[in-house]
């Protein structure tokens, strides 16, 4: 682990393979340098059930491990654990990170995948559903949060305590993005959490890979509560109020000169 301009970065090694999952489209909700803390408004969605995307801490972890499979280059899967205040029959909307930690725009796909906590000592074990999106091109040295309907292409439900992950890929090459560049791909680090309860604990997989499949393998890490390992992540049963996307009124704020 090492800290750049207030960015946690970790660079690891090779994995398994890719499976198919629902297809999504997401979009932006708001854009922010990678190391600037948290500015102007910020919105917690009403009716979320979990909610940390509005205290960015001004660090972001890269996923690393990157490696090619079947000639798709692939990161190592990463996930938080999460708490809601109720079960959700049916989520209708889910609000996930993305840092480029980059000198350059990089274009890639993310990769979601949901988890039990029913692994062992309780992590990620018994595949709940995936999303993957077309590619994204991620502005350099930014922070990004997105939404999605996953009740549009699926009916998806989640139970009170999950693990939600994320990995990425260059959707085998089409996307021109690098091994070297899909390593500095990964989350932004929130916290405190607002709606709902995230323990300070993340967890990586060994390797490089889709991981849409029961139990992946790997180890639960953090960083010694400096910050604390919780990513940005919402989860509401409900639209989400347009008022998010109003002029002034990003998630993580506007860029600061």
């Amino acid at each position: 682990m090492r800290m750049t301009f207030g960015i946690l970065a970790l660079v690891a090694a090779a994995g398994s393979a890719s499976a198919a999952d629902t297809i999504a489209t997401a979009t932006l909700l708001s854009s922010s340098a990678a190391n600037v803390a948290t500015q102007g408004t910020t919105v917690v969605d009403p009716s979320a059930r979990y909610s940390n995307v509005t205290n960015f801490s001004g660090s972001a972890f890269s996923h690393g491990g990157a490696a090619v499979q079947a000639g798709n280059t692939i990161t190592r899967l990463v996930a938080d654990d999460i708490n809601m205040i109720a079960a959700l029959p049916t989520v209708t909307q889910i609000t996930f990170s993305v840092t480029n930690l980059n000198t350059v725009a990089v274009s890639a796909r993310p990769r979601l995948r949901f988890y039990a906590a029913d692994g062992p000592a309780g992590t990620p074990g018994t595949l709940l559903g995936g999303f993957s999106f077309a590619p994204i091109s991620f502005g350099a040295n930014s922070v990004n949060l997105f939404f999605f309907n996953p009740s549009a292409t699926a009916n998806f439900a989640l139970p009170l305590n999950f693990w939600a992950a994320e990995t990425f890929d260059n959707n085998t090459g089409a996307t021109g993005a690098t091994l070297a560049q899909m390593n500095n791909l990964g989350q932004g680090i929130f916290d405190p959490v607002d709606v709902g309860i995230s323990g300070d604990l993340a967890f990586q997989t060994q390797a490089a890979g889709s991981f849409f499949a029961n139990l992946p393998a790997g180890a639960t890490f953090n960083f010694g509560g400096a910050p604390a390992a919780n990513f940005g992540w919402e989860i509401v049963p409900a639209p989400a109020s347009m008022a998010l996307l109003g002029l002034g009124g990003l998630v993580i704020g506007r860029r600061r000169r």
